[in-house]
């Protein structure tokens, strides 16, 4: 049964039941990323292609810092479901960073230097684990889950076709990747909210972590794209940031999605995409 579909005014007890009601699946993929993918494997875009290539080189760590947070409290978590839920979440994670090595490992092939961002987010967990406390780690979690939600939800719900601009050699690790971003989108989040419930800090560490995911994201592009010389392709580039930042663009469809995060009565499962989320593991997991 939706639950949210059938109250007028749900509650976050409401979302909670419906987070609860979700089966997190873990799934020992087994991608393979041949030499003769193209160089640019989204939407033939250098700048795009790029984009995504920086968020792949730092989900392995990123899902390491990830999991570390929530282990934090793993010991504290009394609620039966909750705890299941938290090792399945540990189990996605760890499948997606090993991946997403894997499709790293095809980019450094083609000569991009996709280990210095590697490198650079080792140095920020180290960072954070010596200088955050355990509910700064698990709150930038929350954050950070939101961020990948809205992102994967774009593809799921908002514009699925735009999953067809994906060379169909990768476009099945992306596909998965979302479709699992999106069963554990609320895990973090329920952990927070029963051991921590700091709504307000919750909202300033989103605002940092916006604000560090960007600066990061954008650093990582423009060095990849430097590094294949197509920064002065201006039709390229054009392209690249009119599907970000056009009028029907991608940053403007997730905003709305991404502001409901501040608001009193948020919850992740308050976007509730799982009939879509369901059409998609028909299409590329049956």
């Amino acid at each position: 049964m939706n639950l949210v579909a059938v109250s007028s005014k749900p509650t976050v007890a409401d979302y909670r039941q419906v987070s609860a009601s979700i089966e997190i699946q873990v799934r020992n993929m087994f991608f393979s990323f041949p030499d003769d993918i193209p160089e640019f494997w989204f939407h033939q875009n250098p700048l795009l292609t790029l984009l995504l290539t920086a968020l792949s080189s730092a989900f392995p760590e990123g899902e390491r810092q990830f999991i570390h947070s929530v282990r934090l409290y793993q010991s504290q978590i009394k609620d039966p479901v909750l705890l299941k839920q938290v090792r399945a979440f540990i189990g996605q994670e760890a499948h997606h960073g090993k991946e997403h090595d894997g499709l790293n490992t095809m980019m450094l092939k083609k000569g991009y230097p996709v280990d210095r961002i590697y490198k650079r987010f080792k140095k920020m967990n180290r960072l954070m684990q010596t200088q955050f406390s355990p509910a700064h780690q698990l709150a930038c979690t929350v954050c950070m889950e939101h961020l990948t939600a809205i992102l994967a939800d774009y593809f799921i719900a908002t514009a699925p076709e735009d999953l067809a601009l994906f060379n169909a050699q990768v476009r099945k690790i992306w596909a998965w990747h979302a479709i699992e971003e999106t069963e554990h989108k609320a895990v973090a989040f329920d952990v927070y909210q029963s051991l921590v419930n700091r709504p307000y800090f919750l909202r300033l560490v989103m605002l940092e972590t916006t604000l560090s995911f960007v600066m990061i994201t954008t650093r990582g592009t423009i060095e990849l794209l430097q590094h294949s010389g197509k920064q002065g392709d201006l039709k390229g580039v054009y392209q690249g940031l009119h599907y970000l930042f056009g009028r029907k663009g991608l940053i403007r469809r997730i905003s709305r999605p991404y502001l409901d995060f501040f608001s009193a009565d948020f919850h992740p499962w308050q976007h509730d995409n799982r009939n879509q989320v369901n059409r998609l593991k028909q299409q590329y997991l049956a």
